[in-house]
């Protein structure tokens, strides 16, 4: 377990730093579709002289991303779902790993969104190879994301990755697609609105990126919090978790808007250990464990 393909490693470092989500929801889907992109484009590209200035602080974090109620609904039923055994060496494959993916984490996650109150609607699923298709959503080819009601992923890097190491290519598919399933998550109980609103009144590009970790270190926690429901099952045996945990390990995070390597394997291994949404509220976590 201690090599991996240096080809796979570098496709998930770049694509989970892509994976990011959007809301088209109450009309603010064009605004929020780029966010983190925006913010980074807003970013000084000189050095200004260092002016004395008040410290800046957050306001508090609303009730709809502290205390939502998906954190209160305990441990998830297990959808006794199979992994899919789909070799990831085209893309109808990729296409069919994914959708048989995604059906079963919706059983485990329709009865938690039902149960916190909430609405479950399915999302949509867009596969496509080497090039993203048209979304209301401006993101590059070759990244997978989260936009509206559907998730985009891009099989090209997966079959690039099965090519070197299938058994690394196969957990790293499985964290991408339960990180923008989180994404939808996140939508369905109010906490991309949220975010977005929250965003429009916090002061400065560093409280904007931290906001943003929280949202994906929280897709990252979701996805990991399946796994665990269903760990038996999948089945995510030691072996499977060992691969698991240096595919998280592998992450990086130039722009500073998705979490580190070491808080993305803290934020993993607490949703799979615990099971439920309640061990995901990055909202409550200290700057630290979200940096």
């Amino acid at each position: 377990m201690n090599t991996r393909g240096v080809a796979a490693v570098c496709a998930a470092a770049a694509l989970l730093l892509a994976g990011c989500g959007t809301t088209a929801q109450s009309g603010t889907d064009a605004a929020a579709a780029s966010e983190a992109e925006k913010l980074r484009s807003a970013l000084p590209t000189t050095t200004p002289t260092p002016e004395p200035t008040a410290p800046v602080s957050a306001p508090p974090q609303p009730t709809a991303l502290a205390k939502n109620p998906i954190y209160r609904v305990g441990k998830l039923a297990a959808s006794e779902c199979e992994e899919p055994a789909v070799p990831a060496t085209s893309l109808a494959n990729v296409r069919s790993y994914y959708s048989q993916y995604v059906a079963c984490l919706d059983e485990v996650w329709a009865p938690a969104i039902r149960k916190a109150g909430f609405t479950f609607v399915p999302p949509k699923l867009a596969v496509v190879l080497g090039q993203s298709p048209s979304s209301p959503c401006d993101f590059d080819d070759g990244q997978a994301y989260y936009c509206g009601d559907t998730i985009y992923m891009d099989a090209e890097t997966d079959i690039t990755a099965y090519k070197e190491d299938p058994d690394w290519a196969r957990a790293w598919m499985a964290l991408l697609i339960g990180h923008e399933y989180g994404h939808h998550v996140q939508a369905l109980t109010g906490i991309l609105e949220a975010k977005y609103q929250r965003g429009l009144h916090l002061n400065g590009v560093d409280l904007q990126l931290e906001e943003n970790r929280r949202l994906e270190l929280q897709a990252s926690c979701f996805s990991a919090v399946y796994l665990g429901a269903d760990r038996e099952y999948f089945p995510a045996d030691d072996e499977w978790l060992d691969v698991w945990d240096e595919v998280v390990a592998a992450t990086e995070d130039p722009e500073r808007d998705h979490g580190s390597a070491p808080n993305h394997v803290r934020w993993t291994n607490a949703g799979f250990n615990a099971a439920g949404p309640g061990a995901c509220n990055t909202y409550n976590a200290a700057s630290s464990l979200v940096g």
